[in-house]
């Protein structure tokens, strides 16, 4: 049987960094690649109206920063239900003269904010305290615009850190902008005034999209190749395969070249598994363990409930249309794998929900999508690539 050749696009995570980073630098980057999601659409727009030069063209942006001076600035920015852009921009806006209000969707006000904006209150002292168990995406916003403040920012996390692999991937990006952040002891971050050099930044491909295609492998009996794969890169689920792998799947990996391939085994295995490092990728996973012999325990997902939809009840909710049993608790699923049946499954607003089951119709022809447009939000062209699994 041939191998299924699939290149993902560029990450809508990295891509909202960069185009924050860029926008506070001091002079012109190239941002390559970068993804095409409603997202990023979006965050550009959102940068636009605050006085952001941006000028796109095809999956490139040019965008000339402005060193973090902004002109004072009343009015309303539309940001709808993208996370990245309410929590990021709620940071920028905070060094921003005059009086700017967020448009939120209904369920982005519901998700958590309160935290990022007590913290923000006494960022001009150089030093806050947050706490870490809310949202990553909290004090990568805090850490993206302390380069810029007169004191620069000691960043105190209390509690537990969750997601934290979205931290190192600020940090990361922020050290190719040219930016240094100091770690001291295990939940303190020290990073001093000091410029954003901009920069010619190529944006990796987008690890959580390439799940799919992966759990595809996993579950069809085809082998997928997926392409463009950077084996140095801080998304955590760059380990997603070797889950697969420990679930019976045979996993090939080529890193001078870029490439992971898998292909399912006759029987899955059940596994048992903290996510708590890539809770983007816990539905994929809970499609391919729906297929698996036993039971599938997935923990670690604490942050799902607050997400797009409480991920953790549609899924319980989703699999029982498939005849597929499973409880969930605060931050964990358990799901009884078997044969799943077809179904008509509902994705709640969420492009996760809809791209990870869409990997079951690879087994189940039967099952419809409702609202399968909602991938938009990270991967406009899911559809177009995944059809070509099924051809």
């Amino acid at each position: 049987m041939k191998t299924i050749e699939i290149t993902v696009p560029g990450s809508k995570s990295l891509t909202n960094r960069a185009i924050v980073l860029a926008s506070l630098s001091n002079g012109t980057s190239k941002i390559s690649n970068i993804s095409n999601s409603q997202d990023s659409q979006i965050m550009i727009e959102a940068m636009k109206k605050i006085g952001v030069q941006i000028k796109k063209t095809g999956n490139k942006l040019l965008i000339k920063g402005n060193g973090g001076v902004f002109r004072k600035i009343d009015g309303n920015i539309d940001v709808g239900d993208a996370g990245t852009v309410a929590r990021f921009l709620t940071a920028i806006i905070s060094l921003i003269p005059g009086k700017i209000t967020l448009i939120k969707s209904k369920r982005m006000k519901e998700r958590p904010m309160k935290e990022l904006i007590k913290a923000l209150k006494t960022i001009r002292t150089g030093i806050i305290l947050i706490r870490g168990d809310i949202s990553s995406q909290f004090i990568s916003s805090i850490m993206m615009i302390a380069p810029i403040l007169d004191k620069g920012l000691v960043i105190n996390i209390t509690g537990r850190r969750i997601s934290n692999s979205y931290i190192d991937m600020t940090i990361d990006l922020m050290k190719k902008f040219g930016v240094k952040v100091e770690k001291n002891k295990q939940n303190k971050f020290i990073i001093k005034k000091q410029s954003i050099i901009p920069t010619n930044y190529v944006v990796e491909s987008d690890l959580s999209g390439a799940s799919y295609f992966f759990a595809a492998g996993a579950i069809s009996g085809k082998t997928i190749k997926v392409k463009n794969i950077n084996f140095r890169s801080k998304q955590g689920d760059l380990i997603f395969p070797d889950l697969l792998k420990k679930m019976g799947c045979h996993i090939k990996k080529n890193i001078k070249k870029g490439w992971i391939k898998v292909k399912g085994p006759k029987i899955l295995k059940r596994i048992n598994v903290n996510m708590s490092e890539m809770p983007d990728t816990a539905q994929t996973l809970a499609i391919v363990a729906a297929f698996a012999k036993g039971k599938t325990t997935i923990a670690g997902l604490s942050t799902l409930k607050m997400k797009e939809t409480d991920r953790l009840k549609a899924l319980k909710n989703e699999l029982n249309k498939m005849k597929i049993k499973s409880k969930i608790t605060d931050d964990s699923i358990k799901i009884e794998g078997g044969t799943p049946q077809k179904a008509t499954i509902e994705t709640y607003g969420d492009h996760r929900m809809a791209m990870a089951f869409a990997v079951a119709k690879l087994r189940i022809p039967g099952l419809k999508i409702k609202n399968p447009e909602v991938v938009k939000k990270s991967f406009p062209s899911f559809w177009k690539k995944f059809n070509y699994i099924c051809e």
